[in-house]
């Protein structure tokens, strides 16, 4: 253990000097070629990322499982960052990892897990699998697909590392880790052929997003990229690889952090250079609630190596965790029973048990009840729409080590209809049993309804949301691009009935229609030809007070506010809705506000628009409620 232990400090040092250097590059384009830190620091840089280390340790330390570390995360981290704000937007509305990533979030593949999970590798490191389902439902908060992915397999490839290995083994354990349908697995061949040579990250750097189809250079298939590309040219060594990785920009922090844990561990050491500069304070930053951060940066590497010589040497037991290859029918039972890891996995394949987790949609919440997990699993999305079926199913999983007699008592919201066929069974330890149940609102729902589900161990809850209710209209024309400067008359009368000149002098009129939140499929408006379309609401913000919109639209969008023109812009692109411009405006509001955006259909089809609202602290705002036109 003590030879380990001396890895994991290198590996942890290895961090901050990954993060400080790559906290510099963060956001560039292009390749840069470095030597050392630039500018030297004074000291280290806060760290939101290393932050959450500490959320972690904490909740290791609590004993508490992995299902409930979003919970964790969501109490004692605050960050508002452009990827994490849907995930923690998702938990303060009632859902749980890991559909807490994946719904209502345009930016589920980006990369901002990254830098958490490698500290499960490290924590758990001899035990690939259990530091890999640690790192799922860490990153399953606030990622999905390669957002996920790319950071489990990161934790894997840590915890599988070993004095002196070598690049090649280490990328093997990487290929080994990742999802079977992740892009790295395409880019890493890549990397490998072109990023040996003296000007090879460059070159790499420049080309493989256009390659991979990659437009957003926070995305985690490119992070991953240049971590890749900075072992293979550094050949592992600590410093050429953390220079070559920070080097390539983009997501660098979590990129050149991620490299030093590798490049730290391998070699077990850091040169003094690379941390002398860093001096010894802890510095924190202004999300950290409630947890005590350590006063200095060797106490910061203690509390990461404390945790290693508790966790590597003695695993929690993982919580069973509830996984469907199929989809029961309705009333079906379906019952499962779930492999926990007992002994040291010292094959860098993983385990049945994973794989199935990360084939499995993060389509389910999961909550606990005393020795009892409740996954409810929402067959689509947990929105509902008035008098429309929401399928549904629920698994209780026993993670406790005696029978649990279940009757279990599933409460609807007032007025819903609800119907399944659940009756009383025994869950031995270790066990899952599933039901299909099916409910359907029959009137207007509340923003937020809760299905209540009752049982021995006590009630949980998992919630339902309303739709948004929306108006359009339109197509009007949009002859060779047009339509952007060109005022139509429903512009300014916004009302139900009158109809309007669209295009080929087809009549068009608002009309309502219901959508899930944040993503606005457009593309069937304009019927496969271009155009001019209009979208327009009158929703209810949570409070008055300052908020942001934005609106990012493949061909261009102009947003009014309450009749103000806000922000606009034109041009045919892939678009990335990151909370920045061209894509970004701010109002304030008494509570009510009056939407209305235009948009654009050029030769080619449109992607979705994504349309969401920011509080003036950073946090999702969800409008409360939509009102009718009349």
């Amino acid at each position: 253990m003590g030879v380990m232990s001396d890895h994991v400090r290198a590996a942890v040092n290895g961090a901050l000097a990954g993060w400080t250097l790559g906290a510099q590059c963060r956001g560039r384009s292009g390749f840069r070629k470095l030597n050392f830190y630039d500018p030297i620091p004074p000291r280290m840089p806060a760290s939101h990322v290393l932050e959450a280390w500490l959320v972690w340790s904490s909740h290791l330390r609590a004993g508490r499982g992995a299902v409930s570390q979003g919970r964790s995360l969501s109490d004692s981290w605050s960050y508002s960052l452009d990827e994490t704000v849907f995930g923690l937007g998702n938990l303060s509305r009632g859902l749980n990892a890991p559909v807490s990533g994946s719904f209502n979030n345009p930016l589920s593949s980006g990369s901002e897990a990254i830098g958490r999970a490698v500290y499960w590798g490290l924590v758990f490191h001899g035990f690939p699998d259990e530091a890999a389902e640690r790192a799922y439902y860490d990153a399953s908060i606030d990622h999905d697909s390669e957002g996920t992915w790319i950071a489990v397999a990161l934790a894997r490839t840590v915890a599988l590392l070993q004095p002196g290995k070598s690049v090649p083994e280490i990328l093997r354990d990487l290929t080994n880790s990742l999802h079977k349908q992740s892009k790295l697995l395409s880019a890493i061949p890549m990397v490998l052929k072109g990023a040996g040579g003296p000007d090879g990250p460059r070159e790499v750097r420049e080309g493989l997003a256009a390659k991979l189809g990659i437009v957003d250079p926070f995305h985690a298939v490119l992070t991953g990229s240049w971590i890749v590309a900075g072992l293979v040219h550094g050949a592992g060594r600590f410093e050429e690889s953390i220079v070559t990785t920070a080097g390539c920009g983009g997501a660098a922090g979590h990129s050149t952090l991620a490299c030093g844990v590798i490049a730290g561990f391998v070699a077990g050491e850091v040169p003094l250079a690379w941390t002398k500069h860093l001096g010894d304070t802890f510095v924190c930053g202004h999300g950290l609630r409630g947890i005590e951060p350590p006063k200095s940066l060797s106490a910061f590497v203690q509390t990461v190596v404390e945790d290693h010589e508790k966790f590597a040497n003695i695993p929690l037991e993982p919580e069973p965790v509830a996984i469907e290859t199929t989809t029961p029918a309705e009333g079906e039972v379906v019952t499962t029973t779930v492999a926990v890891v007992t002994s040291v996995q010292i094959s860098p394949l993983m385990g049945a048990r994973l794989a199935l987790l990360l084939a499995h949609a993060q389509d389910s919440t999961v909550e606990v009840a005393g020795s009892l997990s409740v996954a409810m699993q929402y067959m689509g999305s947990p929105v509902a729409y008035r008098n429309t079926s929401l399928k549904l199913s629920l698994t209780f999983t026993n993670t406790g080590s005696a029978d649990i007699n279940l009757t279990p008592t599933v409460t609807p919201p007032s007025g819903w209809e609800i119907a399944h066929k659940i009756t009383e069974f025994v869950l031995p330890p270790g066990t899952s049993t599933t039901f299909a149940l099916v409910v359907k609102c029959k009137g207007d729902a509340a923003a937020t309804e809760q299905i209540k589900v009752g049982t021995p161990e006590g009630e949980v809850s998992f919630p339902v949301f309303a739709s948004q209710l929306w108006y359009w209209v339109g197509p009007m024309t949009n002859q060779e691009g047009t339509g952007f400067d060109k005022e139509y008359p429903a512009e300014t009368s916004i009302k139900l009935g009158q109809v309007f000149n669209g295009r080929s002098n087809m009549p068009v009129e608002w009309k309502p229609i219901r959508l899930p939140g944040e993503r606005i499929d457009v593309e069937p408006m304009f019927g496969t030809g271009p155009g001019t379309i209009y979208l327009y609401c009158e929703a209810r913000m949570p409070s008055p007070g300052i908020y942001k919109i934005v609106a990012a639209s493949g061909v261009g969008v102009i947003v009014w506010i309450d009749g103000v023109k806000k922000f606009w812009y034109h041009g045919t692109h892939q678009p990335v809705p990151r909370a920045a411009d061209p894509y970004i405006g701010s109002f304030t509001t008494d509570g009510s506000v009056k939407i209305l955006l235009k948009t654009f259909r050029n030769l080619e089809p449109v992607p979705p628009m994504s349309v969401y609202f920011l509080a003036e602290d950073g946090t999702l705002a969800v409008p409360v409620a939509f009102e009718p036109l009349s």
